[in-house]
């Protein structure tokens, strides 16, 4: 029976939501909260909603799989089809509806195919130039609203191309004649702690922010996949990219078990809390339940569990009552999270409000 249900479970073809995502109400998290640029805080210290796979949210079941996915995916992803769409998607619409919605933190990763560049996650979720529009459009439309956008790009697979390479791609693709380093407000960046430039913990609002309340950009990249060629292939002629991995803590935890994930993060929370070798960081909070066979139980959530939002439909909520969502934001600010615009349990209503909150009392505690 177990084997015949599972069978089942993994050819289930839909994505396992059925419940409404928040409504597309323009949402300001910063830029009109009374005083902020007196106050003027540290980058590190403001909180912010974070979508993780920010760029699967219009991925498309059946698309192709990545240049990089493992020649077994390559091989069976057509017999599994229904199970790798459902495990592929972790938002569940565009990254313009998510800014709309308050997220301000995007982690997307990137692929060079022989036609072009790409989104991915295992499977092809969308071109790039796509992703980027909907930041441009937004960043366009709430020029004057003194918002902060973050970007975290993670590259998947460079083919030939360097970083240079993938930098001056995105200089081409502008919204009302301007690209992404249009809004960028800081330069040159120390792309690691130990050389020289504006280090992450240098970065305040006012540094981000246009001297007249412009929003603005910070950009985030990752070295940490072995498909990527070397660095020194060739110079950027955009030094505006903090490496992610040593300018910020963001521990994985790979559970789908819910009750595992949420021992882990108190953990973390409290490892942070204890010691004061984190505050010049980014800290991020890794809170989505991932699709893992690290144990049985996390082996059983993650083949039963429908899909990758309907696990985090019903945890997202949960953390917001955490008996310690309080120190859990304090220890790590960026609140990242799979369905970001999830309304089950009114949840990206009241994550707005708890960023919201923390950022009031940041610039309140700074006033003093």
């Amino acid at each position: 029976m177990t084997v015949i249900t599972s069978i089942l479970m993994l050819g289930r073809k839909g994505f396992g939501v059925k419940e409404t995502q928040a409504p597309p109400v323009p949402v300001q998290t910063i830029g009109d909260i009374p005083f902020i640029a007196t106050a003027n805080p540290r980058y590190v210290d403001i909180a912010f909603l974070g979508a993780h796979d920010a760029n699967t949210g219009i991925v498309k079941r059946g698309a192709s799989t990545e240049a990089a996915a493992s020649k077994a995916l390559k091989k069976f992803e057509p017999m599994i089809r229904n199970y790798v769409s459902r495990f592929v998607k972790t938002q569940s619409t565009s990254i313009y509806r998510m800014l709309e919605c308050g997220c301000r933190f995007l982690h997307i990763k990137v692929t060079k195919e022989k036609d072009g560049w790409y989104t991915s996650h295992s499977i092809l979720t969308g071109e790039l130039s796509v992703h980027i529009l909907d930041i441009l459009r937004y960043l366009s439309e709430h020029e004057k609203d003194g918002e902060i956008i973050s970007i975290l790009f993670q590259p998947i697979h460079f083919a030939d191309q360097s970083f240079a390479d993938f930098h001056d791609y995105l200089a081409e693709i502008k919204y009302n004649e301007k690209n992404i380093f249009h809004y960028i407000h800081y330069s040159p960046v120390a792309e690691f702690p130990d050389q020289e430039g504006i280090h992450v913990s240098d970065l305040r609002y006012n540094n981000i922010v246009g001297k007249d309340g412009t929003s603005g950009l910070v950009l985030f990249e990752r070295r940490d996949q072995h498909f990527i060629p070397s660095w020194d292939s060739r110079q950027t002629s955009y030094p505006y990219f903090f490496d992610m991995d040593t300018n910020a803590l963001h521990t994985w935890h790979s559970r789908s078990n819910i009750r595992k994930l949420d021992k882990e993060i108190g953990k973390t929370v409290k490892e942070i809390l204890s010691t004061d070798k984190y505050n010049d960081m980014l800290r991020m909070n890794q809170t989505q339940p991932a699709n893992s066979f690290r144990s049985l139980g996390d082996a059983l959530s993650s083949i039963y569990s429908l899909s990758l939002l309907h696990m985090a439909k019903r945890h997202n909520q949960k953390l917001l009552r955490r008996k310690d969502f309080g120190d859990m934001m304090r220890a790590m600010p960026v609140f990242q999270v799979d369905f970001v615009t999830s309304n089950y349990g009114d949840f990206n209503k009241k994550a707005n409000e708890a960023i919201r909150k923390c950022n009031e009392e940041l610039v309140n505690n700074l006033l003093k």
